[in-house]
């Protein structure tokens, strides 16, 4: 196929180029959007998380759920916008930039900061608190585990 344009002859957002087990290797193309929200990298974790698990680096592989004290790298990625490092085998994406659901636990207030707490989860954050990770951008009252959106720093 060449020429100047490729037309689209189905609707709007319908239609690929290639296809998820014949795909191209390389695109020379102008992204202009991108349909998910963060920038995620895959690493080896000693274990399956679910998605919002919040991750550092540590445990019997690269990176494990963190825990009260740790530095806390990111979040399990539930739909990557970019996906760096795509070809490591049996890894986990972490999201370590944007928009991500993130498991929190205890009460969050829209734009108080996230960190490290036990089981994989993150907790709102004293103003001064070290090791911020995130930033709530939404509020629950709820003081169990719960997913709450959140920018990744």
């Amino acid at each position: 196929l060449s020429g100047g344009n490729i037309n689209n002859n189905n609707t709007t957002g319908v239609g690929n180029i290639g296809s998820s087990t014949v795909a191209f290797n390389t695109v020379f193309a102008k992204a202009t959007s991108a349909q998910y929200a963060d920038l995620a990298e895959k690493y080896l974790a000693d274990q399956e998380y679910e998605i919002g698990t919040v991750l550092a680096v540590g445990g019997d592989a690269e990176v494990t759920a963190c825990k009260i004290g740790d530095r806390a790298i990111g979040a399990v990625s539930e739909n990557p916008a970019f996906k760096m490092n795509d070809g490591l085998e049996n890894g986990t994406f972490v999201a370590l930039k944007g928009r991500v659901p993130v498991k929190v636990i205890g009460t969050v207030r829209k734009g108080q900061r996230l960190v490290a707490a036990n089981d994989g989860c993150a907790v709102a954050g004293v103003p001064h608190a070290n090791d911020v990770f995130a930033v709530a951008i939404e509020s629950s009252d709820d003081v169990g585990v719960k997913m709450v959106e959140a920018l990744i720093l």
